[in-house]
């Protein structure tokens, strides 16, 4: 056992304090508005504090110090991307601004406002598909990173992951965003000191000139040089400027949060210096990867070599904390991607497809019960799937399915007035056919992603323009046979 009596302690006494406070949210959920987006009250400080906990989970840290330990400096190209795209999105107000103006609570539900009822139904499957297989790798990684840190056998993962699931469950059904954000302000604390902790400490054991020669070492020019590496390159890091772009305004989770902001400008406030925070949480992991690498070597599991030296270079309390911080960061993320993936499908496959429409208590349960059923299939299919590669590479394809033709279906509804329902069908359908080259023909993930992006492009401009055409000669046969007939 890596835990002393001391450590323990500090955790148990941060889940007595999380859960308190998550099941105190409940009181406060009197509607939809109110389990879904937190009525619509946030403000700029609580607004940065839940994007940031919501997006910044151990599975966060686990892939990037993954990234960190196969491809050395070269991995920082990811972290700059991520808090640039964020940091553009927020000064710009680049999407960001009109969604949020518009008051929906879902990302499909664009789409009727926008397109068709049956096109958001058929958006709410993918969604729910694409974020259900994202989401359901996340309790094995992040089990394995409790029970390595533990010093438990990994015989012990399987329950480790489902106490976890367990905790988020129960405040998440119950009291929706609410209690989300109540608790989000707590895990962001936490989660801040356990960050920098790790920080100093493995900056400190391993010595940056040694990370350094480390990487030099072992990789050569492609561990500095990401246009070199050949896990990157160029069409990797386009296709990493588009997914974000995507992630940050058509992820649901990312989403909800514009949702609940109090209105346009704060969604904006909260974008913009949660950008600043995105470039430190993808980089300081890094570092951690690449302190793994200095101290145990290149012969690891990719995936545990942080979770290990994390467990040799830390005393006593301090791994408590840090501990108590990465399960802050756990129940923060898989609480929102719960609700998140939930709501899609009771609010954008369930109830369209009802003849008459749900009371509001009524949705509230279908919620609840969604939730329920998609934390099951996440524990089933993280005890049965394994993984084709590194971590990093699954999130970006499962989230593609639905973020390619999401992100076309959204930028030509708010800026092309010639969008319509023919183009929103043949971006979404042409945008998941994309990921298909990922899982089947083992295509790279820079170039099963991008295309998706490109297919989307092309099945949004070609499709609108196909509807217009075929609208246009609707209406002209309707003229001609009410011309006839007088």
């Amino acid at each position: 056992m890596n835990f002393t009596p001391l450590d323990w302690i500090i955790v148990l006494v941060y889940l007595a304090v999380t859960m308190a406070a998550g099941l105190a949210g409940k009181k406060y959920v009197l509607g939809v508005s109110d389990f879904l987006v937190a009525g619509r009250k946030i403000g700029p400080l609580v607004g940065i504090a839940t994007l940031a906990a919501t997006e910044i989970g151990t599975i966060t840290f686990m892939y990037y110090a993954e990234l960190g330990y196969k491809t050395g400096f070269a991995s920082f190209v990811n972290g700059l991307i991520a808090g640039g795209v964020m940091i553009f999105l927020g000064r710009t107000g680049f999407m960001v601004h009109k969604l949020r103006e518009l008051r929906i609570m879902t990302v499909p539900e664009f789409f009727e406002l926008k397109y068709s009822r049956r096109l958001r139904v058929l958006t709410g499957v993918l969604v729910s598909i694409g974020g259900v297989l994202n989401m359901g790798v996340f309790l094995r990684v992040e089990g394995t990173f409790l029970t390595i840190i533990a010093g438990l056998p990994l015989d012990y993962l399987q329950i480790t992951m489902t106490v976890i699931l367990l905790l988020e469950i129960v405040y998440t059904v119950l009291g929706g965003m609410v209690s989300i954000v109540i608790t989000d302000f707590i895990q962001f604390v936490m989660l801040s000191i356990g960050t920098v902790l790790v920080t100093v400490y493995a900056m400190t054991v391993a010595g940056w000139g040694n990370m350094f020669d480390a990487v030099a070492k072992t990789m050569g020019e492609p561990g500095f040089n990401p246009l070199t590496n050949p896990e990157y390159g160029w069409a990797y890091i386009l296709f990493q400027i588009l997914l974000w772009m995507s992630v940050d305004t058509c992820w649901q989770t990312t989403a909800m949060r514009t949702f609940s902001t109090r209105d346009p400008e704060t969604s904006k406030k909260v974008f913009f210096w949660t950008g600043f925070i995105y470039l430190g949480r993808g980089m300081m992991p890094m570092l951690w990867g690449i302190a793994a690498l200095t101290l145990l070597g290149p012969q690891q599991d990719s995936l545990h070599a942080m979770p290990q030296m994390i467990a040799r270079i830390l005393p006593a309390g301090i791994l408590g904390l840090v501990v108590a911080g990465m399960l802050a960061a756990t129940m923060s993320v898989n609480s929102s991607y719960l609700l998140g993936w939930s709501s899609v499908i009771a609010q954008d496959v369930i109830a369209p497809l009802r003849k008459t429409p749900m009371s509001p208590q009524r949705q509230i349960i279908v919620n609840r019960i969604t939730n329920l059923l998609v934390s099951l299939f996440v524990l089933f299919w993280g005890v049965w799937y394994t993984l084709p590669g590194p971590v990093w590479f699954y999130l970006n394809i499962t989230g593609t399915i639905f973020l390619a033709g999401a992100f076309s279906a959204f930028i030509g509804g708010l800026l092309w007035k010639k969008a319509n329902v023919v183009g929103g069908y043949a971006a979404m359908l042409a945008g998941a056919s994309g990921s298909i080259a990922f899982f089947f023909f083992k295509v790279p993930v820079s170039y099963a992603g991008l295309g998706s992006f490109a297919l989307a492009a092309v099945g949004m401009v070609g499709g609108s323009l196909i509807g217009d055409r075929m609208r246009k000669r609707s209406a002209d046969v309707v003229f001609t046979e009410s011309r006839d007939c007088k």
